[in-house]
Formats: C-alpha cells, structure tokens, sequence
C-alpha cells in the first residue's frame, strides 16, 4: 500500500512538473507573441508615422513650387501620397515685416556698391604670366571686409570716358601712391561688388553689354552667367540673360590688377527694366515672409512640417513640429 502511494506520490509529482513546464512554456510563448504582436505594432506605427512625415514634406514641397509660380496663391491643394493624405496652409508668424532701414532705396535709383583697395604686395596683383580666367570672384580673398574702404550707390556702371581711364581711388583719402609706388601715374589695385534687385516687366531674355579691364563677372541669383574676369586689355562681352517676371538678384564683380589700363562698362538695352539697390542681407527676413504648415496623418500617427523661407522663396529653413 505504501508502495503504490509513493507511486503515486512520484506520478503526481511528475504530473505538476509537467504542468509547471507547460505553463511556463505557454507563458514564454505568450510573451513572444505579445513581444511580436506589440514590434508588428510598433514597426507599423513606426512606417505610418513615416510615411505621414513624406506626405507632409511632400505637401510643403508642392506649396512652395505653387507659390513660385503664383506668388500671390496661398490656397494650395490636398495632396495624396499613398493612402496618406496631406494639408498645406499659409501660417503667419507674429513679428515685424518692416522692411529694414539698408534695405529702403528708390525703385530704379541704381546699384549698391562695395569699394576695395589694393596694395602692389597683394600675391594676386601684377602676376607674371599674366593669370587666366577664373571660375569665380568668391575663390579670391579681393571681396572681404579688411580691403572695403566704402560703401556707395552707383546710379549706372558705365564709369570713365572710356574703357582706359577709370581709377576711382585718384585724389581720395585712400590713394596709396607713397613709397615704392610713389612713381604709378593712378592709384592701381583696386576692385567693386555691385548688388541690385531688377524688377523685369516680363520674363525672357534681355540683352547685356559687359566690358572690362580686368576681371569682371555677372552673376545672377548667385550664380555666374558671364566670366570676363582674367587680367587682360578691355575685352567686351555681349549677349542675352534669362529673368524672371519680378525681382531678380543680378550681381557684378569687378578687379583692377595690373598697372596699366582700367575701365568698366555694363549696361541692359531694355530700359523698361527697373533697377533697385539691393545691399547684402535685403529680402532674408524669415520673420515675416512665407511660412507654409503641412499636416499630415493616418490612424497610427500625425506629423506637422514648416518651411520659413525668404522674399525669394528659395532660401528656406525646415522645422518639424509637435501635432
């Protein structure tokens, strides 16, 4: 009788280590799935939370192009990006939209320009051969603050009675004719960076003439679309550039660097255009210009994007915000 109660004592025994194990296996099998359950939930929360944040930039992306378009549209459409659909709208930002005191010149009043003064010891003036063009006129140190005596507003940059005898620094409180230069005819070695905004009653084409003596460079909306730059005799170059209906960034850089000749002389043929000094920092204010929100959401996740971008609508800083 003992022996068949120990025997049932071990079955019994075996019997609940049995169920423990089970149980314990069921309960790490649980686990998982919930483990699994719960990562399929995240993974998927974790794709519609992304893809909600592409719709969003998406829908700012389409709003900005509309507004370079038609900058005077601020409705912009719903865009559908896969089974997620986003919002665009204009947002004003509080704050100030004065136009800054630098920035307020007559319409059609000419060019803001920058004035730099050389010395002879400068590496890059008189070089022997003589340099050849250059990709840019920012790749040279002739444009920083340390050379710029003054700031001036040129009504037109046709200077000189011709394309030999233009040396602005003669006879000013900075003419650096003493000592071993004692002995130059003019005041060599110098160079300008005019800036204006010019307002093209159309867009398409419109015929330039540049000339120079040396280097010279047109840029517009900061990229060069005319090299005449290089040491040389006065070298003119003619021709059409593309702008835009509206306001257009149009620059000019201009160095004198070789004793002997200097002249300067740009002109546009159309005189409809309208050419406004433009100094440097003029129409970046993010403060007041356009911001555009977009939203967009499933069932798992919201996402909210804002671009702030300049006068231009180019220049634009990006912020995610929180739904």
């Amino acid at each position: 009788m003992i022996k068949i109660w120990q025997k049932n004592k071990q079955g019994s025994a075996a019997l609940i280590s049995s169920i423990v194990v089970a149980a314990v296996v069921l309960s790490i099998v649980l686990s998982l799935m919930l483990i699994v359950m719960d990562s399929r939930s995240g993974v998927q929360s974790f794709a519609d939370s992304l893809q909600s944040f592409y719709s969003a930039e998406s829908g700012v992306g389409e709003a900005l192009i509309q507004l370079r378009k038609q900058p005077d549209n601020f409705t912009f459409p719903e865009l559908s990006v896969g089974s997620v659909t986003s919002t665009s709208e204009f947002i004003n930002i509080s704050g100030t939209c004065e136009v800054p005191p630098e920035c307020l010149y007559a319409e059609g009043s000419g060019w803001w320009g920058e004035y730099f003064n050389y010395l002879a010891s400068h590496p890059d003036m008189e070089l022997s051969p003589l340099p050849g063009a250059t990709p840019s006129p920012t790749q040279h140190d002739w444009y920083d603050d340390i050379y710029k005596t003054h700031e001036q507003i040129d009504a037109n940059l046709v200077f000189g009675p011709d394309l030999d005898h233009w040396f602005p620094y003669d006879g000013t409180i900075w003419d650096d004719r003493t000592g071993q230069l004692a002995t130059l005819v003019h005041n060599y070695y110098f160079g300008m960076h005019w800036r204006a905004k010019v307002t093209a009653p159309s867009s398409g084409y419109y015929n330039f003439s540049l000339a120079s003596d040396d280097d010279s460079w047109l840029l517009v909306k900061g990229l060069v679309v005319v090299n005449n730059s290089g040491t040389h005799d006065a070298f003119t170059v003619s021709g059409s550039l593309y702008l835009r209906e509206g306001d257009n960034l149009v620059e000019l850089y201009f160095a004198e660097r070789h004793s002997t000749d200097s002249g300067l002389r740009f002109s546009f043929s159309n005189t409809n255009l309208i050419i406004t000094p433009w100094p440097e920092g003029c129409g970046e204010d993010y403060e007041c210009n356009s911001n555009i929100e977009s939203t967009a959401s499933t069932t798992k996740a919201t996402r909210k994007v804002r671009y702030a971008c300049n006068q231009e609508i180019e220049d634009c800083s990006w912020q995610e915000l929180v739904p």
